[in-house]
Formats: structure tokens, sequence, C-alpha cells
């Protein structure tokens, strides 16, 4: 088998799990040309949204403790909205609805008017409006192509040759992850990009810069070259009222709880690339998150504030 998209690894290693199948690391490493390594973050992927589901029964393997039956396991906020895209997708005959399984993309995008739930989320980008520009950046990403576009940010426009790697859904939105020449990653709005055509060159991956993409929490993330070695630990405090929020739901999935004292107040870590990374969250919890370290972001947190009051006065 070629080389396929880690979507479409996903879906047919639940689909393998579903039936019972143990499933081996070596051997999915073989049959669909990638790492090891990818073929473990496929199977985290699954811890994640799907919970404890997989047992060892040798080493290297995994099997499913019970069946995954995906009509159920879809009532996620994050299936939600991976059936909506889906959906787009399929309208617009781009790759990812043509790489899934029919059987499980039918059980994806079927009507839902019998279900117990009912989700409602952000309105994310529509993709039809776009789908000439994903079909292109699906084929530049598929066969490494360099392409070149315009890029407009309210009256400003530049023109970036660069190298796409991934296209990103994030915060409802689309994004192009891409190499600049300075070796740099940049993430591209799609629906800001324009005039796109290829330059006839052809490039290899950044290691490097493909594990950022898959370790980036929020499209505010930084990257630097060896960017692990740059991770920033920031901790904050949320008091008892507030912290069963936190409890709950992880706001970043860096997210750890470092302490609970007797009355209730948490002392959460996330760890980032950049403090960019948790600003919007903390200006969501203002007042009640408290900035432990570093103290340069509780210093500058405290200058926005004092900007927000200022527009007030004026």
């Amino acid at each position: 088998m070629g080389k396929v998209s880690s979507t479409y690894r996903v879906i047919e290693i639940l689909k393998a799990l579903n039936e019972g199948q143990v499933l081996s690391i070596d051997t999915l490493s073989s049959a669909y040309d990638t790492s090891a390594r990818s073929i473990r973050r496929d199977f985290e992927l699954i811890k994640e949204i799907f919970g404890e589901i997989l047992i060892s029964p040798q080493k290297g393997c995994y099997q499913a403790v019970g069946k995954i039956i995906l009509q159920d396991t879809l009532n996620s906020t994050e299936l939600y909205m991976l059936k909506n895209i889906l959906t787009l997708s399929d309208k617009s005959h781009l790759n990812l609805s043509k790489a899934i399984d029919t059987k499980i993309k039918k059980a994806m995008v079927k009507e839902s008017g019998d279900s117990p739930y009912v989700f409602k989320n952000k309105p994310y980008e529509e993709i039809y409006e776009h789908k000439e520009k994903f079909r292109f950046l699906e084929h530049a990403i598929t066969f490494r192509k360099e392409i070149s576009f315009t890029y407009q940010n309210g009256d400003k426009i530049n023109t970036f040759i660069l190298k796409p790697y991934k296209i990103l859904f994030i915060n409802e939105n689309f994004y192009l992850a891409s190499e600049v020449q300075s070796k740099k990653m940049i993430l591209s709005r799609i629906a800001m990009i324009e005039a796109l055509y290829y330059t006839g060159q052809i490039f290899h991956h950044n290691p490097d810069i493909m594990e950022f993409i898959y370790h980036m929490q929020s499209p505010w993330a930084t990257y630097k070259e060896n960017f692990k070695q740059e991770l920033k630990e920031i901790i904050v405090q949320i008091p008892k009222e507030q912290a069963k929020y936190f409890k709950l739901k992880k706001f970043l999935p860096s997210q750890k709880i470092l302490h609970e004292d007797e009355e209730g107040v948490l002392t959460l870590s996330y760890t980032v690339t950049s403090q960019n990374e948790v600003i919007t969250l903390i200006k969501q919890w203002i007042p009640y998150i408290k900035i432990i370290a570093p103290s340069g972001l509780s210093w500058m947190m405290r200058g926005v504030a004092k900007k927000y009051l200022e527009s007030f006065e004026k």
C-alpha cells in the first residue's frame, strides 16, 4: 500500500479494532509505509478521543477492550465537527472524503434526528466556497510541490513562496501549515489565500517542523528550530468556584493539575511553545485566573488589562 493520510489510517485502525482484531505496530507501519512512531501517535489519538479502550495482549500490539460502535462514540464535540467537515468535504469532492471507507463515512454523516444529543458548535469556515483552493493545496501537500500565493491581512498584501505541509483545522478555522525558505513555520488562513500557483520546485519535509505541527495546541504557537528545547511552562491558579470547570475539561491538551489545596484552589501548568498560546485562555478567565509564573507574563497581562480599562475612560 502506498502512502495514505493519517486520517485514513486512524479510520482504518478503528474499523479493525471494531472487528476485534489484534493490531501490531510493526505490521501497520509496513502496511501503511510509515514509521512505527506515526502508528503509535495514531493509537495515542484514538485513546485521547475514546478513552482507555485499548489493551496490549503482547508487546507492540493493541486490541480494543470491547467493540467501538462508531455511531455511538461519535457523540463528542470533536467527532461531531469531523462529521460536518466530512459532509462539506464530500460536497466539494476533496481527498478527505474520498479516502474514508464508504460504510464508515455513512455512519459518520448519517442523520441523527433520533439521537438524544444536540451539539451547538461555533460556526466553522465553509469549505465549499474555497473548494478549488483546497484541491490545489491537497495536491501540493501530497506531492510535496513548492507553491506561491498572495495573502491579504487587513490592508497589507504579502507574497509568499513556501513548502506546504498540512491543512489544519483549529478553532473552527482552516489553516495551511507551511515552511518558508528561512526554515520557519507559518500558518495561513486558507480563506485569505489568493493567486495560488506552483513554482516548479519539489521539497522534502523538515522532521522537526512536521513534529511541531502535531505538537502545537493553538494557531498562536511559535516555531523555533529544535522547538522541544524551547518549550515554556506557564503556571496559574484557579479559585475553588471556577476550579470545577478546569477539572471537567482541559482547555489546552498540555493542561496538568499540579496541586489542589484544602480550600479547593487549583494550581495548573501549561507547556507551550509561546506565551501567546495561553493569552486567549487567560483573557477568557479574567479576573478569576492568577498567573504564578513566569512573572513577565503576569506583568504583560496587567498592561493588557490597564489598556482595556483606559478604553472605557476615553
